[in-house]
């Protein structure tokens, strides 16, 4: 198949799109990336556009197999302004984030960060109302992308946002899972305090009734904070009402959790099942 930019005609454009949807192939692209890129250029024109971005869409998910960051940038900034070009702004979502997860997973953490702001900025706009739910998505990659740099306040940031949002959806058991994560960045920073505070709103948001297995293992995490910080007696409680939901039906963190219930107040704490939220 040719990918010469000057064969940038509609059929072609398809065939293209059709072929990296159906048929990614890593090499293939390695070979033809400067060529497909120049087919995605060459679609800057009235009944291209909008096939021009699909194309910039279907390149992204091998577009990690060409070794180029420079390329990357350029994929990304052909498929952004076609997409705005024809004021589609779910596919620039798309495209932001898309092209983010490349960058992330390959180490340009600017580059990644940059992209994933851009398209939250979009989901927050009165125009971009019906993509809110996205955010929930980007919110929770740009928490783990700060976490993974080192820039835990950024995390914190992300997951409170994720917080909001799903408060706002009406969730009772993603909020919860949301606010264990902003408990745990909170205790990765050395908050063990706020850390405290969170778990428990995180454990008040799940129903009483609740069978999920996120619940016991933030009573889990809540009490390993509370230990640490010398609440021995309230440690104590979170771990017993955590056994008593896992009996027979999580052996394994039920023998952790006894383990817990077993420790001395002057011994170290028995690892497993570390606080990551």
């Amino acid at each position: 198949m040719s990918v010469s930019p000057e064969h940038a005609e509609p059929a072609r454009v398809a065939d293209l799109v059709r072929r990296l949807s159906e048929e990614p192939d890593p090499a293939w692209l390695v070979e033809h990336h400067k060529e497909v890129l120049g087919v995605i250029l060459a679609c800057d024109r009235d009944g291209l556009r909008e096939m021009g971005a699909r194309l910039a869409f279907a390149v992204w998910p091998v577009a990690g197999s060409v070794p180029d960051p420079e390329w990357w940038r350029e994929l990304a900034g052909a498929g952004e302004a076609l997409a705005i070009a024809v004021r589609d702004p779910a596919m620039l979502v798309d495209l932001l984030d898309r092209s983010a997860r490349v960058f992330a997973a390959q180490g340009q953490r600017a580059d990644a960060e940059a992209q994933w702001v851009r398209a939250l900025a979009i989901t927050r706009r009165p125009p971009g109302a019906e993509l809110r739910g996205r955010g929930v998505a980007i919110l929770s990659e740009l928490g783990a992308l700060y976490r993974e740099w080192g820039r835990l306040g950024k995390a914190l940031d992300a997951y409170l946002g994720l917080v909001d949002l799903r408060r706002a959806a009406g969730d009772p058991r993603e909020t919860a899972e949301a606010l264990a994560t902003v408990a745990a960045t909170m205790y990765a920073a050395g908050r063990a305090g706020s850390a405290a505070g969170y778990f428990a709103q995180a454990a008040d948001a799940m129903p009483e009734d609740t069978d999920d297995p996120l619940y016991p293992r933030i009573l889990v995490w809540w009490g390993r904070v509370l230990w640490e910080q010398g609440e021995r007696g309230p440690a104590r409680r979170r771990w017993s009402e955590a056994l008593a939901r896992v009996v027979d039906v999580d052996e394994e963190l039920a023998e952790h959790v006894r383990a817990l219930l077993a420790a001395e107040a002057d011994a170290p704490l028995p690892g497993g099942y570390p606080i990551t939220g």
